[in-house]
């Protein structure tokens, strides 16, 4: 089955490592940029670049004007370095409709299923300490595609001395607000890492 033009497309996809989407996460080849067919996630990506500081982003270039069509999806969690944990700061509408609950001043497995905010956790850890980009796969083979699955595209943020501050995201969720409300989202490790400090120099398409 062809993939959706909604899902995020990964440059070049043959030069991945490791496994392909479904199989695991992956590693892109220095110097490219994730390319995305919806173009929240590319004015996104493209604001968090225009921001960086060395190789990420200060929390404060953050400009929600600058992303308004993406507020509605978009969340924040800081990193505590004390303990490895994440505390949400932010949670747009369609955000917190996903997961039923409210998301603010609580931890992932605060309202995750245990399985969910254990791979929440170590992927979060993952983004903000290496630091990388991370785009999140939703599996498009229909017999083993998981309720409320959802597209993802998460960057690293840190405080203006360097140190990682946490992350904001982006989360587009397909389900039925009918049949599927009372499930929680998928989270899987289907990803791909951007490592950022092989990101390129200059900016990421416009959308």
């Amino acid at each position: 089955m062809e993939q959706s033009s909604d899902l995020p497309a990964v440059a070049d996809q043959r030069e991945l490592e490791q496994d392909g989407p479904g199989q695991g996460s992956q590693v892109a080849p220095p110097g490219i940029w994730p390319v995305f067919a919806d173009a929240r996630f590319s004015l996104l990506l493209r604001h968090w670049a225009e921001g960086r500081k060395g190789i990420a982003t200060p929390r404060d270039a953050i400009d929600p004007a600058a992303i308004k069509s993406c507020l509605p999806h978009v969340y924040m969690f800081r990193f505590r370095a004390e303990d490895g944990s994440f505390i949400c700061t932010l949670a747009g509408e369609k955000v917190s409709e996903a997961w039923g609950h409210a998301m603010i001043g609580r931890q992932p497995q605060d309202f995750m299923p245990a399985a969910s905010a254990a791979t929440a956790l170590a992927i979060y850890r993952r983004i903000v300490t290496e630091p990388a980009v991370h785009v999140g796969h939703r599996p498009i083979t229909p017999r083993v595609l998981p309720e409320k699955a959802a597209d993802r595209l998460v960057v690293p943020l840190t405080w203006p001395d360097g140190r990682p501050w946490g992350m904001l995201g982006l989360s587009i969720y397909h389900y039925n607000p009918v049949t599927q409300a009372g499930h929680p989202p998928h989270v899987g490790p289907d990803v791909t890492y951007f490592p950022c400090v092989a990101l390129p120099p200059d900016l990421p398409p416009a959308p």
